[in-house]
């Protein structure tokens, strides 16, 4: 009678974590082409989406853990490559309208950098959650850098504005596939 309330036991428990954690398990599991699709298939430019998520050759088709630190990493550079096009923008303009565009943007982009950083923090204590807010709010004010840009002289930020609106909705689209809704 004790080996099979022993076994009972043993099932009852495996049961239990089977229940418990089929999400994170989830989450650990490799990336198909068909979850790239998944994730991609709606994104503004799907080809960018793919070969962003693809781009680390270290990362071959990580989890969608290891994705979404790839995303971090991919947006996180792009948005600091694109303060320092804005800060070399405005220190080359003389006019104070194009200049006043560029200051908007700089402020609108020290705040995605530091908005990046939380999404760092957040993915790094695996609070996916967050890092699917932050993303949200880095494409809010990467819409207002957009908005913000009337001249025809701001057409290089304007590119390198919708890069990172790129990378960022691709973060944004992999870090939702990580959360409860996802």
């Amino acid at each position: 009678m004790a080996p099979s309330f022993s076994l009972s036991l043993l099932l009852s428990f495996m049961l239990t974590i089977l229940l418990i954690c089929p999400t994170h398990a989830q989450k650990n599991v490799l990336v198909s082409e068909k979850v790239l699709y998944d994730i991609c298939h709606n994104h503004a430019d799907y080809s960018f989406c793919v070969k962003a998520l693809k781009s680390d050759p270290s990362a071959h088709l990580p989890d969608l853990v290891g994705l979404t630190n790839v995303s971090i990493n991919l947006a996180d550079v792009a948005a600091n490559k694109t303060l320092e096009l804005i800060t070399s923008l405005k220190s080359k303009t003389t006019d104070p309208l194009l200049a006043s565009q560029y200051e908007s943007c700089r402020v609108f982009y020290e705040n995605i950098v530091h908005l990046i950083e939380d999404a760092k923090k957040a993915w790094k204590a695996g609070d996916y959650e967050t890092v699917f807010v932050k993303a949200g709010g880095i494409l809010t004010y990467n819409v207002d850098c957009s908005d913000a840009l009337t001249f025809k002289e701001a057409s290089s930020l304007r590119e390198a504005n919708k890069e990172v609106y790129n990378y960022f909705t691709t973060l944004l689209r992999v870090s939702k596939s990580l959360t409860k809704d996802g």
